[in-house]
C-alpha cells in the first residue's frame, strides 16, 4: 500500500513539474488572431466599411480597423503607424474578441509618400500584420 502511495506521489510531483516547466517556456502562446485589416477615413459603426489604398494629404483622420478573434479579455494589440519606415507613433489597445481599431490624427497636412500601420497581438506565437497605404 505504501508503495502505491509513493508511486502516486511521484506521478503527481512529475505532473506538477511538467506543467510548471511548460507554462514557463510558453507563457504567452495564444490562439488569438487578426483578420480583415482595413484603412479608411470614416467609420461605419465602429469599423472601416471599405479598405482604401490611397488618401489625400489633408485627411483629418485615418482609421485602421481589424477583427480580433479567439482573444480573451485584456488582450493587448499594438498599432504602430509609420511613414517611409519611420515610426509616427504607437497605440496600445486592451480588448477581447471583436472589432479593434486605432486612429491617426495628423497635426498638419501629411507629406505624400508611403505609409503603413502594423498590428501586433502581445503573444510570442503571433506574427504582426502590416497594412500599407499612400498619401497623395
Amino acid at each position: 500500500m505504501t508503495k502505491i502511495l509513493s508511486v502516486s506521489k511521484l506521478y503527481l510531483a512529475l505532473s506538477v513539474f511538467i506543467i510548471v516547466c511548460f507554462t514557463s517556456v510558453f507563457p504567452s502562446c495564444s490562439t488569438a488572431n487578426l483578420s480583415d485589416v482595413k484603412i479608411c477615413s470614416s467609420l461605419t459603426s465602429s469599423e472601416c466599411n471599405s479598405d482604401v489604398s490611397s488618401l489625400p494629404g489633408d485627411v483629418p483622420v485615418i482609421y485602421c480597423s481589424a477583427i480580433l478573434k479567439n482573444a480573451p479579455s485584456n488582450t493587448k494589440v499594438t498599432f504602430e503607424w509609420k511613414h517611409d519606415g519611420e515610426s509616427m507613433g504607437k497605440a496600445e489597445v486592451e480588448t477581447e474578441s471583436g472589432v479593434v481599431k486605432s486612429t491617426l490624427r495628423p497635426n498638419s497636412t501629411l507629406e505624400p509618400g508611403n505609409y503603413s500601420v502594423t498590428l501586433k497581438i502581445d503573444a510570442d506565437n503571433v506574427a504582426p500584420i502590416s497594412k500599407e497605404f499612400t498619401i497623395e
